[in-house]
């Protein structure tokens, strides 16, 4: 039975993909500083002695009201390379078989999620670990605060209150990827003997605009869709670092946010 280090373990895309791990039958170390102090990855010595994968999920990261807030910049710097130090540099002495989950805002130099991402890729190469990009995970809901996605803050604004308000015009344009087959990405990225050790992207390969999504939910909650004022940006980067081999995505978006609005809505009946 592989053993599995997840760093992040209770975060957005980590506690999903521990969850695939142990439905895989393999063992699971779960580490994260929502867990327990003790294991937080920015000072903590990791139990990597008899562990064979380290997946390395942890950030300090949010939807886009949390990333591109001014004011918070200096904390996500502080915390992202604290964590990045501690780890690598554990990893680099154990020279363990170990993933690194990036993002495809690691091409934008203008804010300190995109720039620490990038040094996080770097860093992976020189150790030759494998590296994936998320291209906007979606398919779990959050409560809905600042750190909390647009899909499920979608879905919830338009249960509560049958609108959707949203941040911009919409008609940025985006490509989400179902947690699920995220998980599927980085299982298969990490124990293929095919790959090159290097950036792959973990993408639908499908635009869609920000209002297509709430136009969606709301065909399917009767919300009232309000577009916002603000001018919403395209991302820089495009999805063209690699495909994993063997791996593509298998479920649809419509499909996927069907299954949210599902759980949303039993959440809200069990309240």
């Amino acid at each position: 039975m592989k053993t599995n280090l997840v760093i992040g373990s209770s975060g957005f895309i980590g506690q999903p993909f521990c969850a695939f791990l142990e439905a895989k039958g393999e063992k699971v170390i779960p580490f994260d500083i929502k867990r327990n102090e003790k294991e937080d990855a920015r000072t903590a010595i990791l139990p990597l002695s008899d562990v064979d994968k380290v997946y390395f999920l942890a950030w300090d990261v949010g939807g886009s009201k949390y990333l591109y807030e001014p004011k918070l910049q200096k904390n996500q710097l502080d915390w992202n390379l604290a964590l990045m130090k501690n780890v690598f540099e554990q990893l680099e002495k154990t020279k363990k078989d170990f993933l690194f989950v990036s993002s495809q805002l690691s091409e934008e130099v203008d804010t300190v999620y995109g720039v620490t991402k990038r040094l996080g890729e770097v860093w992976t190469s020189l150790l030759g670990g494998v590296c994936v990009r998320v291209w906007n995970a979606y398919g779990v809901m959050e409560g809905e605060d600042i750190k909390s996605h647009v899909i499920s803050d979608f879905i919830y604004q338009a249960l509560n209150t049958k609108k959707i308000t949203m941040m911009t015009d919409g008609n940025e344009w985006r490509q989400f990827t179902h947690i699920t087959d995220l998980s599927n990405a980085f299982y298969m990225s990490i124990n293929s003997e095919n790959l090159r050790r290097t950036v792959y992207d973990a993408s639908s390969y499908e635009w869609v605009r920000i209002r297509d999504i709430a136009d969606m939910i709301s065909e399917m909650t009767g919300a009232t869709v309000i577009p916002g004022s603000k001018i919403g940006h395209d991302p820089i980067a495009s999805p063209n670092m690699g495909r994993i081999p063997g791996w593509l995505p298998t479920i649809a978006l419509r499909d996927g946010i069907a299954r949210m609005i599902k759980e949303a809505q039993e959440k809200l009946q069990n309240l």
